[in-house]
C-alpha cells in the first residue's frame, strides 16, 4: 500500500507537472533548451490554473467532487500525452542538457539541497497543529468524505444552503472564490490518502522544494550564467527561512509551519512565480506565451486565497507600470491589466457577496 502511494505521489506531483511544463516550455514558449526545473515550475502553476477554471463553475453548480477529479485528471493526462508525443525526439537532448547544468553547479550546491530537503523532512515527518486547520483541513476532509465541493460547513456538518440554485450567499463569503481545500480533497482521492495526511505530510514534502525551485529559476533570471551566485542566493534564503520565525506572519513561518494552507501557497509559491513570469514577460518584446503564464499565475493566486485576489494584481500592475516607463510604451501596462482581469472580476464578485451577506 505504501509503495502504491509513493508511486502515485511521484506520478501526480513530480512527473505530471514536469511533463506539462515541458509542453509549455517547448511548444508554447519555443525555448531552445529545456530546464526540467523550469518545466516543473510552469507545470505546477498550470495545474493549479486548470483546477481553478474547472472548480469554480462546478462549485456553484453543485457538481460532485469525483466528476471534478475525473475532468481535471483527464485534461492533465491529455496534456502529458501531448508533451510525450510532441517532444518524442527531444527527450535525450533534454536530459543531456540538464545533466550538464547539474555538473556546472558549485560544490556547496549539495549543502543547499540538504538544507531544502531537511526543511521539507522536518515538517513532513513531525506534527504541527495549526488552529486554522479547523477550517482548511476539515473542509478538505468534508469534501472528500461527502463527495461534494464546498457544500457542507466543516464546523457543524450542515449544508451551507440546502435550497437549489446559484445563490452567492449560500457559501462562506471569505473562501468561496478561493477553494484551495478542495484541491487537497482532490489530491487525497488521486493519491489514495486521507486529506489530513495529504495536508500535513505529502504537501510539505513537495511544496517546500517547489518553493525553492521557483526561487532558483528566479535566481537564474537575476544572475544569468552565474550558478555560484544562484546557489549563494538560495543558501541565503535558506538561512532566512530557517531563522525566520520572528512572527507568525512571516513568509518563513508560512513556509515551514503551514505550507498546506492556501495563503501559505500564495506567499511562497504563487507570488514568487508571478514575479518570475513578470520578469520574463515585461522587459521587452515577450512572446504571447509569457503573458499567458502571467495570466495563469493570477488565476492560481485567486485559487489559493482571497488575499491573492488583491495582492497579485497589485504586484502585476506595479511591475507593469515600472516596465512601461522603462520600455517607454503603454503596451506593457495594457497587457499587465489584462493579466489582472481574473483578480479584478473576483474582487468585484467578492464585494457583491460581502454586500449581500450583510
Amino acid at each position: 500500500m505504501h509503495l502504491l502511494q509513493i508511486l502515485l505521489i511521484s506520478f501526480w506531483l513530480l512527473i505530471v507537472p514536469g511533463l506539462v511544463g515541458t509542453l509549455i516550455v517547448n511548444q508554447l514558449l519555443k525555448e531552445k533548451e529545456t530546464s526540467l526545473l523550469l518545466a516543473l515550475v510552469y507545470g505546477a502553476i498550470s495545474m493549479l490554473t486548470v483546477f481553478y477554471i474547472l472548480v469554480l463553475p462546478m462549485l456553484f453548480l453543485r457538481i460532485p467532487l469525483h466528476i471534478l477529479m475525473i475532468c481535471w485528471g483527464v485534461l492533465i493526462l491529455i496534456l502529458c500525452g501531448m508533451a510525450i508525443f510532441l517532444n518524442r525526439k527531444r527527450w535525450k537532448d533534454i536530459f543531456n542538457y540538464n545533466l550538464q547544468q547539474m555538473k556546472a553547479l558549485p560544490w556547496f550546491a549539495i549543502l543547499v539541497i540538504i538544507l531544502v530537503l531537511g526543511q521539507a523532512f522536518i515538517l513532513a515527518g513531525y506534527m504541527h497543529v495549526d488552529d486554522d486547520d479547523a477550517f482548511f483541513v476539515a473542509t478538505a476532509n468534508t469534501d472528500a468524505t461527502t463527495d461534494t465541493i464546498f457544500q457542507y460547513d466543516p464546523y457543524t456538518g450542515l449544508k451551507y444552503d440546502p435550497a437549489p440554485g446559484l445563490s452567492l450567499t449560500a457559501f462562506p463569503s471569505r473562501y468561496v472564490l478561493s477553494p484551495f481545500p478542495t484541491f487537497i480533497a482532490l489530491l487525497s482521492k488521486l493519491l489514495q490518502s486521507h486529506p489530513a495526511i495529504v495536508a500535513h505530510t505529502i504537501i510539505p514534502a513537495i511544496f517546500i522544494p517547489l518553493s525553492y525551485a521557483i526561487l532558483a529559476v528566479l535566481g537564474k533570471r537575476l544572475f544569468p550564467g552565474k550558478p555560484e551566485a544562484v546557489m549563494l542566493f538560495l543558501l541565503f534564503l535558506c538561512a532566512i527561512n530557517i531563522f525566520g520565525f520572528v512572527s507568525v506572519y512571516t513568509n518563513s513561518t508560512f513556509l515551514l509551519f503551514r505550507i498546506w494552507q492556501g495563503k501559505a501557497v500564495l506567499a511562497n509559491i504563487v507570488l514568487p512565480a508571478t514575479l518570475y513570469f513578470a520578469f520574463r514577460a515585461m522587459p521587452g518584446k515577450a512572446k504571447i506565451g509569457e503573458w499567458m503564464m502571467l495570466f495563469a499565475s493570477a488565476l492560481a493566486a485567486c485559487l489559493t486565497s482571497s488575499m491573492g485576489i488583491v495582492l497579485a494584481p497589485i504586484m502585476i500592475t506595479c511591475l507593469g507600470l515600472v516596465f512601461a516607463i522603462r520600455n517607454r510604451t503603454l503596451q506593457t501596462l495594457k497587457y499587465s491589466i489584462i493579466c489582472c482581469s481574473p483578480c479584478i472580476a473576483g474582487g468585484i464578485v467578492n464585494v457583491v457577496i460581502q454586500y449581500l451577506t450583510k
